[in-house]
């Protein structure tokens, strides 16, 4: 990549603004793109309701995105879950995503290349249809030969014990590089020092998981997300850099916790050759306190170098 003030020969710009009607219980193809090309931005909004609606509608509607006439999607991850937003809507900046307000905005500036085809689509699962407002900025140009394509996995677990993992990535063949989590965590009666935390992350690079090393083990949560020492801070302050955040830190009346945490390998990238898996560990709990379930759910986003993957890497629903 050049400086942003060196001319570039062969490249052209184009912008899509336009809106449509997506019917209840249903999915739809909101835009086609002939490539090759980069979607270099994503926007997408509706009309917004009270925050309990929002939310619902931000959680129970999923966008898809399709590469190289796949049948398969590459992205399929909720609204809330993919523009970092997904326990409460709010207005976040960081390196990828970014929203002003909490009003149903979403924006994305992942770099998405492709050669033949993009093909954008929602799917609505609430029982009412909305209009969708979307823009899309696109570098027409020919992609280098070793661009890979985006990709994620949604994973989603209800009432996950102290004493059980939780699989951010299930092992994955194939070639590309690992760019980032998204966490969401509603637990219920943390203890004073909210030992929660108290989770090694396991990754697994070009080795299999059954009778390997991990390539990296961190022995806490709070260490991988980029943070440190979170049962001795003073206040659990929300805070939303570049590359690492915490943008929400809710307790309600009855002391359950919401967290969101990311984290992207931007400047220590994560690189495979032959497969990858993540995982968290069961909770180590070095204060010997009896830890309650919670509700845990990543979104991963990676690049690969095929426009699909052997199990269309798409969680739980």
């Amino acid at each position: 990549m050049g400086q942003i003030y060196n001319y570039q020969e062969d490249v052209k710009t184009k912008s899509i603004w336009e809106s449509t009607i997506v019917k209840a219980n249903s999915s739809k193809v909101f835009t086609e793109i002939e490539g090759p090309g980069i979607i270099k931005k994503l926007w997408l909004t509706t009309f917004p309701s009270n925050d309990k609606e929002n939310i619902e509608l931000a959680k129970n509607v999923i966008i898809n995105i399709y590469w190289e006439n796949s049948e398969s999607a590459a992205v399929s991850v909720p609204l809330a879950d993919f523009f970092c937003q997904p326990l409460k809507l709010q207005a976040i900046e960081n390196h990828f995503f970014h929203s002003t307000n909490n009003q149903l905005l979403f924006a994305s500036t992942i770099p998405m290349p492709f050669r033949k085809t993009a093909r954008l689509e929602v799917k609505n699962s609430l029982d009412k249809e909305f209009e969708l407002f979307f823009g899309i900025d696109i570098e027409s140009k020919v992609i280098e030969k070793d661009a890979m394509y985006l990709h994620t996995y949604w994973q989603n677990s209800i009432d996950l014990s102290a004493d059980e993992p939780f699989l951010i990535l299930p092992e994955l063949n194939g070639k590309g590089r690992y760019l980032g989590t998204h966490l969401s965590l509603y637990q219920r009666n943390p203890f004073k020092n909210w030992p929660w935390y108290t989770r090694p992350v396991t990754i697994f690079l070009d080795s299999k998981s059954n009778n390997q090393k991990p390539s990296l083990y961190i022995k806490t949560l709070d260490d991988f997300f980029g943070s440190a020492w979170w049962d001795r801070e003073d206040e659990h302050n929300t805070y939303t850099y570049q590359y690492i955040g915490r943008p929400l830190v809710e307790t309600d009346k009855h002391n359950n916790l919401k967290i969101v945490l990311y984290r992207y390998h931007i400047q220590e990238p994560l690189w495979f050759k032959e497969s990858i898996k993540i995982e968290i560990g069961k909770n180590w709990n070095w204060g010997n306190q009896k830890i309650e379930s919670g509700n845990w759910t990543t979104t991963s986003f990676l690049y690969l170098n095929e426009p699909s993957n052997e199990f269309n890497l798409k969680g739980k629903y």
